[in-house]
């Protein structure tokens, strides 16, 4: 990162005060700002005056001779340049809860009726009291810190079960990328208080800028809470300074968010949510990542409890390496919102799982417009026309060999600085300002990452690419963007399928077959096993016919490729990886018994080999049929969105398979479960992950009916009704599986738009 001083006031903040680690702040108008010097933190204190954009003034006129246009009164409204229908009052008060108060009641006057929220008022806009300090202030996180000049700590529970009603906390692993390592423990249910007494203690003994794990929102937290409570006890994480406690952030997220004072709260499963993972465990993820270590310790959720007893350093080793791996996590997906909070007035623990749009552009925007003294954007106004997105075409399906993709390189960030297409409700051209300075920032820190430069260079331009990137969706969010327009939207969508027509027709002239273009990017088949160089040469070719400013680049190369629909296909790269991509190959709900079976096909069935995929089916069908596989192998996780009264009450008229599985037990809306069909009794809860009484016809008609039905468009109708026949021997008019071939046909769609 530049020094502070260099940086930017319109993408970093006006403000280059280094070393923010924590902000809290409350409409009382005091702000506590706890700053890294070193290995010292200091707690700073500070007073702003609370704001708030109306449209008019009609809500607290009966504030009368109160209502000045002095920034020192208790009330003030000032008016700013703007058109006509935007918010052109600034309205500041030195307590805003009494500001927000006689907005409410003037409101509740004009309407007749009740308002208890600005948020059920039109013409206004605001913003909590911490992200009202940063955007007044200009001051943002971390300026002039790498990620670990953060003093950073991770923490982990191990529980007798799921829920704090029916279980308790044995164990927690803590960690620190200071060097600290210890794991506290509670053998007998009575050494739980000391326990939970303990682990706060350590947090202020350690005191951390930040706390970290994974599912900590969901799992950790209101365990610990849960119970804290049934021992009287009171959690605290805060720093001293600043009111103590923990407590849950309203944010309009269906999960829970926690947060304390003087230390940023991170979860890292709200991170790892935008790499669309095939699971998003902790263990699975690590894995994926290459970031387990290679000792580590594998242990069934059900068994760790039990092992315990039997062999509690193989638990305690589990679970110091569970922190490892969230440290070595932390450092991969946190990176990116590290580097946001240097630019964005939001507070880190938001940014992870903050819209990249409306949760981090528009913050620099309205900031942007504050610090200029400016009026807001009034509502975008309604549209029937409905916004035309992407092109996407499918031109062929099946299995294709010798596949390249080209991609047009940053398409609508590419397209919105080349034309200049910016919002029509941004007079003071912030926008168009922050793509072109995100953009240049992001090539220099890309550039020092490809050479090695010291520094986080790749988290920089990571997190750059992040705003940039949705500069289009941002004009295009309708009503929930501020600044959005619509018709710029349209216009960069437009000239993107312009583009991508120009490309897939270039392509088409020489020689190569089509297979999908979506979007800013095409895959296409080679007329032979060419080399790399000779695709990038074909590429580069047709990069000469596009505008200047806008660029095809070589996105890839793979053996072969199955294209299922849009979206859907896969992939075998030269090197042997198989890349899965749409929910017709990976989602949440897939079943360990199925994913294992489909890799497997997969890999044969893009190898050419079609005897490879009949074995495979039939080592799956065995498994299966001899109970090798257990309850767990079969199982699938299942969100319940409806509450148990919600379901009750409409049980009469509709019965849903999830939900009749936990009729007798409790959950809570929003709630994971885990379920798998039961030899004789349906669906069920999985009690038993080791258990193998599973219904093994369901299963079996699953694999082809669910799975083996995936690889349908590589085999012809005949070859696939043969390689997934359940009897092991071959027909008397079946040919030798050695003989079948995968295939792919090609397809003359209309074009589509997204």
């Amino acid at each position: 990162m530049a020094a502070t001083s260099a940086l930017d006031p319109l993408v970093f903040g006006s403000d280059p005060t280094p070393g923010i680690v924590s902000v809290h702040a409350d409409l009382s108008g005091r702000a506590l700002i706890w700053r890294r010097d070193g290995s010292q933190v200091r707690l700073e204190r500070a007073r702003f005056r609370p704001w708030l954009y109306a449209r008019d003034l009609a809500d607290i006129e009966h504030l009368g001779k109160r209502l000045t246009d002095d920034d020192q009164a208790a009330f003030s409204a000032r008016e700013v340049p703007g058109p006509e229908g935007s918010l052109r009052y600034l309205l500041s008060a030195q307590d805003g809860r009494a500001l927000r108060q006689a907005v409410l009641n003037g409101a509740q006057r004009r309407l007749g009726r009740r308002v208890t929220s600005l948020h059920d008022l039109s013409g206004y806009y605001t913003v909590g009291a911490t992200e009202q300090y940063l955007m007044a202030s200009g001051r943002t996180s971390f300026k002039g810190l790498t990620f670990d000049d953060v003093h950073r700590l991770q923490f982990d529970l191990e529980t007798t079960s799921l829920t704090p009603e029916t279980g308790r906390i044995f164990m927690v692993a803590v960690r620190d990328n200071r060097g600290f390592e210890q794991v506290l423990e509670a053998a007998r249910p009575e050494d739980e208080p000391g326990l939970i007494q303990t682990l706060m203690a350590v947090i202020t003994t350690r005191d951390p800028d930040v706390i970290e794990n994974h599912n900590l929102m969901r799992f950790d937290l209101p365990y610990l809470l849960g119970r804290a409570a049934v021992h009287g006890l009171t959690l605290n994480f805060s720093r001293p300074g600043g009111p103590a406690g923990l407590w849950q952030v309203q944010d309009g997220r269906s999960s829970p968010h926690w947060a304390c004072v003087g230390r940023e709260i991170v979860d890292t499963l709200d991170a790892v949510r935008r790499l669309d993972l095939p699971s998003m465990g902790l263990k699975a993820v690590a894995q994926h990542l290459g970031i387990a270590p290679p000792d580590r310790v594998y242990l069934e959720g059900a068994q760790i409890a039990q092992t315990y007893e039997a062999d509690p350093d193989l638990v305690r080793r589990y679970a110091l390496q569970d922190v490892e791996e969230v440290d070595a996590l932390a450092r991969r997906v946190l990176a990116p919102s590290f580097a946001l909070a240097q630019m964005a007035p939001r507070p880190y623990h938001r940014l992870p799982y903050a819209g990249t749009a409306t949760g981090m552009l528009e913050p620099m925007l309205v900031r942007a417009y504050l610090q200029a003294g400016h009026a807001l954007p009034g509502s975008p106004e309604r549209t029937s026309t409905p916004h035309q997105g992407g092109s996407v075409q499918l031109f062929a399906e099946g299995v294709l060999t010798n596949v390249v993709k080209a991609d047009v390189a940053s398409m609508y960030p590419s397209i919105i600085r080349q034309d200049r297409i910016g919002s029509a409700a941004d007079p003071l051209g912030v926008f168009l300002h922050l793509m072109d300075h995100l953009t240049a920032l992001r090539l220099h820190h890309k550039g020092a990452a490809k050479r090695g430069d010291p520094g986080e260079h790749d988290a920089i331009q990571s997190a750059m690419k992040l705003v940039v990137n949705s500069g289009y969706g941002y004009l295009g969010a309708g009503r929930l963007a501020l600044f959005g327009d619509q018709a710029a939207a349209d216009q960069i969508t437009a000239r993107g399928r312009q583009l991508l027509a120009e490309v897939v027709q270039a392509l088409r002239k020489r020689g190569v077959t089509l297979i999908e273009a979506d979007t800013d990017g095409v895959f296409f088949a080679t007329p032979g096993p060419w080399t790399e160089s000779q695709a990038r040469h074909l590429i580069a070719e047709v990069d000469t016919l596009l505008p200047e400013g806008i660029s095809l680049e070589f996105d890839g190369r793979a053996q072969a490729m199955l294209s299922h629909e849009i979206k859907n296909y896969v992939l075998l790269r030269h090197n042997g990886r198989l890349e899965l991509r749409g929910a017709s190959f990976e989602s949440s709900r897939t079943e360990a018994y199925g994913r294992a079976f489909l890799w497997a096909a997969l890999r044969c069935l893009l190898s050419g080999d079609v005897p490879g995929v009949r074995q495979a089916y039939l080592e799956a069908l065995h498994a299966l049929e001899a109970r090798t596989c257990t309850n767990a192998d079969v199982a699938s996780r299942v969100r319940l969105t409806k509450t148990p009264e919600q379901y009750v009450s409409t049980r009469v008229t509709r019965k849903e398979a999830a939900y009749e599985a936990m009729v007798g037990r409790s959950w809570q809306a929003g709630e994971r479960v885990t379920l798998y069909h039961r030899q004789g009794r349906g669906l069920s809860p999985l009690d038993d992950p080791d258990a193998r009484d599973y219904d093994v016809r369901h299963y079996a008609g699953a694999l082809v009916s669910a799975y083996a039905t995936r690889l349908r468009k590589g085999l012809s109708p005949e070859d696939f009704r043969q390689v997934f026949d359940h009897a092991a021997q071959p027909g008397l008019f079946d040919r030798p599986f050695e003989d079948m071939q995968p295939r792919w046909a090609q397809l003359s769609p209309p074009e589509r738009v997204e």
